[in-house]
């Protein structure tokens, strides 16, 4: 036989106002680990981007994080709400599915699309080819990786999400939302250093050797220096880059080695071609 205290205790578990606070603390606790995802797998590249002139920096990061946040709070409702832990890993698997397809498919084929729609003139210059045999290599590589990481932080929202609600701290209601911040911190980091960093470098990399061409625009360069710079890759172009620049990736190769990226200087397009982060050379590209 229970005793009166288990049995208030089930009863108050019970309650509507209780099981509705369960069930926003688990759709925050889902929407938070969509956030983080997005903001270390997409977040901290938009910033890098940021810096070097890129052409929408933030765009890969609003799509994801709205996307990530929809598809993980559902899924944290759906446990919160079904209030069995078993049935976490079901619905966490679904969300590690589409955080992986979106690891691939954001970057490759969405980002692309919305750009061209923002700016039909740039989409027509833009050729980014789904290398399917690349690419689906990628996505398994990136479904293992996410999904140890989102299940075991699904596996572990009963057990935080509970104990937080019934908190009396302002610590105690947030620590659930920053554990699984560690967790996505970790998770988007190794999808980052799988899908975007390699197209970041090439743009970076341009940038760097446009900026030092202007900051010694006029002087004698040591050579060895130069060199190292690739500063002989905007010779073809030298007479437009100091004009105001935005950067974006043209194209790229089936591994990612060749990448190019397109320069507009004013309005100048310039294609330059960025061999494993190092430029190689550039050139203007043709007026349609």
């Amino acid at each position: 036989m229970k005793s009166l205290t288990s049995l208030s205790f089930e009863s108050t578990r019970q309650r509507p106002d209780i099981t509705r606070l369960k069930s926003r603390f688990g759709t925050a606790y889902g929407m938070m680990i969509g956030l983080a995802f997005a903001a270390f797998t997409w977040g901290i590249d938009g910033y890098s981007l940021s810096r070097a002139h890129a052409l929408y920096p933030w765009l890969k990061f609003i799509i994801g994080a709205l996307i990530c946040m929809c598809i993980a709070g559902l899924a944290g409702w759906l446990v919160a709400r079904f209030e069995k832990a078993t049935l976490a890993p079901l619905f966490y698997i679904v969300v590690a599915l589409v955080f992986s397809w979106l690891a691939i498919g954001l970057p490759f084929q969405i980002f692309p699309k919305v750009a061209a729609w923002l700016n039909p003139e740039t989409g027509k210059l833009l050729n980014y080819v789904f290398y399917e045999e690349s690419f689906n290599s990628r996505f398994v590589i990136a479904m293992i990786w996410v999904s140890i990481f989102v299940i075991f932080a699904g596996i572990l929202q009963i057990p935080l999400t509970e104990p937080a609600a019934f908190s009396i701290s302002s610590f105690g209601k947030i620590a659930p939302l920053l554990v699984c911040s560690v967790i996505m911190l970790i998770n988007g980091t190794i999808v980052d250093n799988l899908n975007n960093e390699p197209l970041r470098l090439a743009v970076l990399e341009m940038n760097n050797t446009i900026q030092f061409s202007l900051d010694h625009q006029g002087e004698e360069v040591d050579r060895p220096l130069a060199r190292s710079m690739h500063v002989a890759s905007l010779r073809a172009v030298e007479d437009v880059i100091s004009q105001p620049r935005q950067l974006i990736v043209g194209s790229y190769d089936q591994w990612l080695g060749q990448i190019h990226v397109l320069v507009q200087f004013g309005n100048r397009w310039v294609d330059c071609a960025v061999v494993y982060n190092q430029p190689s050379f550039c050139k203007y590209v043709a007026p349609n």
